[in-house]
């Protein structure tokens, strides 16, 4: 750019940035915003405190936990266990409110960084027209239209100093879309967070809600006696230690039957006996399990509406079909490989002993409505499934396949 091209570059810069005053300006923070910024610092005090009361809370559990089983004992736990859960849905809540809050400030900084990207677009912009309309100038109408020689060599001075303004100008709108980009990134990381409190509380609700029908299922069934709830806690033992024992001794047999028919199928993939649409209501050895003081949660529990066909998961026989204290109505199927399954708390069963079962083929309906026959300890409608390997329960999402 020769000399007087430069003289006039600098006229139309000088003029831009007199009229705007300030390519970066960032727009001011309102009271609204200083009001959010309040309500989180509220909200996360809060926190901390609901935090406090859940601590209380699981150390009177393991207090609980570390005595004599009992009645008393039992309906304590899950007493705090409910309060625990009621506090944590309230925690979850306030995580919830605060993260929303985040998002307005975040959204808030992404309006403020776009106004000011497109301010300086348009600035820029300016200079660009103004310079395609300076090209047309010939430098004798722009020397003449200077008023005076001093304001030519002023202008002149100014430079460098106009041309560094002009390239911090530059660096800044680059500096306003990173941070752009980083806010929305931010933003994004907040709704993400934001789906998953919403389904945690979702899971806190229905664990709520599991915990109080324990407690009403315990309660029913001992009829708040000592006595009573000591005879169920011998019956839940002995009915557990029956099933171990019994398994071991009938799987042999049964898979040499089923070698010999050669009818053993593949039981190193177990498909699904019900399809899990609403997901598992509680996992193997679920530390959540309502009833884990008195023993671990040894399968998976599936909700499923009263009546819906239960499959056999792959090829097998029948070994028996029971009505326990804890499963209720109950089907054992052995597999080859060491493999059985357990279905519980039906409320019907269609099968016989010693029938053989292909991959599909229904066991029974599911039932699990406290009350109603062959529910056993149960808080809901929903299927007991277990797997069990030499005799031993393991968990049963180690073995089915993908839905």
């Amino acid at each position: 750019m020769d000399f007087w091209r430069k003289l006039i570059f600098v006229s139309i810069i000088s003029s831009l940035f007199f009229q705007s005053g300030s390519i970066l300006v960032l727009a001011e923070t309102g009271e609204d915003i200083q009001q959010i910024n309040d309500e989180i610092a509220a909200r996360k005090v809060k926190i901390d405190q609901i935090n406090s009361k859940i601590n209380d809370y699981q150390a009177k559990i393991k207090q609980a936990e570390s005595q004599q089983i009992s009645l008393s004992n039992e309906i304590e736990i899950l007493d705090n266990h409910e309060a625990q859960t009621e506090l944590e849905i309230q925690l979850t809540n306030e995580e919830i409110s605060t993260t929303d809050s985040e998002i307005k400030l975040t959204e808030n900084s992404i309006a403020e960084s776009q106004e000011t990207l497109d301010r300086q677009a348009e600035i820029m912009a300016s200079i660009l027209r103004e310079i395609r309309v300076a090209d047309r100038v010939s430098v004798v109408e722009w020397f003449f239209g200077t008023e005076s020689f001093s304001d030519l060599f002023g202008r002149i001075e100014d430079l460098e100093t106009i041309n560094s303004d002009l390239s911090n100008s530059l660096e800044q709108t680059k500096e306003t879309k990173i941070s752009l980009q980083t806010h929305k990134q931010e933003q994004e990381n907040h709704l993400l967070t934001l789906e998953s409190l919403q389904k945690d509380l979702a899971d806190k609700i229905e664990l709520l809600g599991n915990q109080k029908e324990a407690k009403t299922v315990l309660i029913a069934e001992t009829a708040q006696s000592e006595a009573n709830f000591q005879s169920l806690l011998n019956e839940l033992l002995a009915e557990e230690q029956y099933v171990n024992r019994q398994i071991a001794n009938l799987q042999y047999g049964i898979e040499q039957k089923l070698k010999d028919g050669d009818s053993a199928g593949d039981s190193s993939a177990l498909s699904w006996p019900v399809y899990p649409e609403r997901g598992l209501s509680a996992t193997f050895h679920d530390p959540t399990y309502p009833f884990r003081y008195l023993f671990e949660h040894p399968g998976i529990d599936i909700p499923v509406s009263v009546g819906t066909p239960i499959k056999s998961v792959a090829p097998g026989y029948v070994a028996w079909v029971k009505e326990g204290t804890q499963y209720g109505y109950y089907v054992l199927v052995i597999h080859a490989n060491g493999i059985a399954t357990l279905y519980a708390h039906l409320s019907k069963i269609l099968v016989e002993p010693d029938q053989f079962m292909a991959r599909g083929e229904a066991v029974g309906l599911s039932g699990g409505r406290p009350g109603m026959p062959g529910a056993g300890l149960s808080t809901g409608p929903h299927l007991h499934f277990e797997v069990r390997k030499d005799g031993i329960p393991t968990n049963p999402m180690n073995y089915l396949v993908a839905y």
